[in-house]
């Protein structure tokens, strides 16, 4: 290839007894607004519109009186019965994924990359159809291929291809390779009688023509296809089968072969060429062109020589994501956490783990702060090299850098210590202390039944649809979030696809979704039980609520003089901060108490380490010192708050 070509997770408690129906869409706490007018609802009908349309708002055909005359929910979900959701919600599922593209057609036929990532085309055919929406997380399934190229790239053409159509060019590439087949079968079937030698001297020619034979094929597939050819093996296995076979009978077993296995090989070699390209030629761009999403087509992968579940991760996603000799499948790593867990690996601090960690990003603190779910996730990986191409089963492991390495060293990195009752370091960890928080695995397979299964990414998928739905950078308030997060989970349980239309439905009836001027730092939604308080912002005020309101909640008798649940005015008169008092009882300024928050959440001494005695999420602990750092910075610019 590199030359031509678990504790378990945490869980909703399932009922024993008869599932009900999914709860109907909630309303939500709304900051109080005035009555909305005729011309607002109409505002709102039409945004609703472009959203769960793909971009199409109101138009001829809607009959918006009617319209009017509806409630907020009921329109939604008039829309969400449109043919047209399905490329909304392929859209909103790229997004989640990280490659959200600024159309996924043009001029009405799907562009190619929305058929890059097999998992966000099986989650939204799910939920069209009302089946298993968490598809999306799912990191093997089928595979979907986009219409074959109808253009020829003329870089690539020879001489006899002149005048030929794309079409033309790919029945004529995978016929010369049929042809060769054909030549050594023959020959083969001539020589049953001999020692074999003119046939080992044919294919010894053979072997080494494979990369000029495999690049004849490619010249008529463009890099994504030429991606899929790759993975998929249909070009390489049918080679490098008749060459092993070759180096056995030939080399081996000198001066005679076995002509019967060579000719065995030949066969079975131009039998799997020719199987996988019928069907690869199932998808010209003439016979196939999806009109919606559910006309999307999977490929029958029992026609490929490796008939496993397909990574879904596409062309773009291998560019992105390479795996170097040196960087052991983080930047892979890293984007699952990004992406399914909403964790951007802000190095924060982090526990203590209960023995010494060995190497470099061990011994560094400022290293093993991201190292220690960074490093375990990428071990899901290991067998992956370049472009996600399958080493598993082989000696060497080759890398998009074109380094290599022998497998079972690379894969050392890996193996736990002696004596451990776990095989791999392989997993989700929350905590590098307490083991029991993790979960742990060794498969792609087990990767996605810990992100079906764990509690951050139904919290980061409903985080991803509120971006979507208002703006990417407009602040939600906790408590609102684990409000969304909570219905959608326990609704989850009984259909992910009713969970998610609720979900949508909640959003769109939100107050943040209903400003048309929202600010991004202000938070418009709340979770029922709030209540109205002049409080810190809304940014970090639930995150403090739910950590550290319990120690400091005062300034009298609380721990270290502070309540951080109140935000007042500071001695400067300019800026704002928590009722913080020093020794002599007096209010500390901003930067002060800003300045010890931020020392507390990094520190990795447990004495000091807040919150005391408790475990908070990475997640959270690199928001709440994110803000921090974000206040300083500001307070050291003279900024008024």
């Amino acid at each position: 290839m590199a030359a031509s070509q678990l504790r378990p997770p945490l869980q909703t408690p399932q009922s024993t007894s008869a599932p009900e129906r999914p709860h109907r869409a909630s309303e939500v706490v709304r900051v109080s607004s005035p009555a909305q007018s005729p011309w607002e609802k109409r505002w709102w009908i039409d945004k609703t519109a472009k959203l769960l349309r793909a971009g199409e708002g109101i138009g001829p055909d809607d009959d918006i009186e009617a319209l009017l005359k509806m409630s907020e929910e009921e329109i939604a979900r008039h829309f969400m019965n449109d043919p047209r959701f399905g490329d909304a919600l392929l859209d909103f599922n790229m997004y989640f994924m990280g490659f959200k593209a600024d159309d996924i057609k043009t001029d009405g036929a799907y562009n190619s990359h929305a058929f890059d990532f097999p998992n966000t085309i099986s989650a939204a055919q799910a939920l069209l159809s009302n089946g298993d929406y968490f598809k999306l997380f799912d990191l093997e399934g089928p595979l979907f291929l986009a219409p074959l190229r109808r253009e020829t790239d003329p870089e690539n053409m020879l001489p006899g291809d002149a005048g030929l159509t794309a079409a033309q060019l790919r029945r004529k590439v995978v016929n010369e390779l049929k042809v060769v087949f054909a030549n050594l079968g023959a020959s083969a079937a001539a020589q049953m009688s001999s020692n074999g030698q003119d046939l080992c001297r044919q294919l010894a020619d053979f072997g080494a023509r494979k990369d000029a034979l495999t690049e004849q094929v490619h010249r008529a597939f463009d890099d994504a296809e030429i991606f899929v050819l790759t993975r998929a093996q249909v070009v390489s296995w049918p080679l490098d089968s008749v060459a092993r076979a070759a180096r056995e009978e030939c080399v081996k077993y000198k001066p005679k072969a076995d002509v019967k296995r060579l000719a065995a090989a030949i066969q079975a070699a131009s039998e799997q060429f020719s199987t996988s390209f019928e069907e690869i030629l199932r998808f010209e761009p003439e016979a196939y062109e999806p009109e919606s999403v559910l006309d999307f087509k999977a490929v029958d992968l029992s026609t490929f020589p490796i008939k496993d579940k397909w990574l879904a991760f596409g062309y773009e996603q291998a560019v992105a994501l390479q795996n170097s000799s040196t960087n052991f499948n983080r930047k892979r790593s890293a984007y699952v956490l990004k992406r399914f867990f909403c964790d951007d690996l802000t190095p924060v601090g982090f526990e203590d783990p209960q023995e010494h960690v060995a190497g470099a990003h061990g011994s560094d603190t400022s290293c093993f702060a991201c190292h220690y779910k960074l490093d375990p996730m990428a071990g899901f990986f290991r067998g992956l090299g370049a472009q996600f191409y399958d080493y598993s089963r082989e000696r060497t492991i080759i890398f998009d850098d074109l380094a290599d390495d022998s497998r079972s060293r690379y894969e050392a990195t890996w193996r736990t210590r002696k004596g451990s009752s776990r095989k791999w370091n392989i997993g989700y960890v929350r905590s590098p202390r307490w083991e029991n928080q993790n979960s742990y695995g060794e498969t792609l397979g087990d990767l996605s039944k810990i992100i079906r299964e764990a509690p951050e990414p139904k919290r980061c998928l409903v985080k991803r649809l509120f971006e979507y739905m208002t703006a990417e950078n407009q602040t939600i308030d906790g408590g609102y979030l684990d409000h969304l997060t909570e219905a959608f989970a326990k609704e989850a349980a009984v259909s992910s696809s009713q969970a998610m239309k609720n979900a949508i439905v909640r959003i769109a009836k939100s107050q943040t979704y209903h400003e048309r001027n929202a600010e991004p730092q202000r938070c418009y939604d709340h979770a029922p039980d709030a209540t109205a308080a002049k409080g810190p912002p809304c940014r970090v005020a639930y995150i403090l609520q739910k950590n550290c309101a319990q120690c400091h909640g005062t300034i009298y008798g609380g721990d270290a003089s502070l309540d951080l649940g109140a935000w007042i005015t500071a001695p400067d008169g300019k800026n704002r901060t928590f009722p913080h008092l020093d020794d002599d009882m007096q209010q500390r300024p901003a930067q002060d108490t800003i300045t010890r928050m931020m020392e507390r959440l990094v520190s990795t001494d447990p004495k000091r380490r807040m919150p005391k005695n408790k475990i908070m999420s990475s997640q959270e602990r690199q928001e709440l010192y994110l803000w921090a750092q974000q206040e300083l910075s500001r307070i050291g610019k003279g900024d008024v708050q």
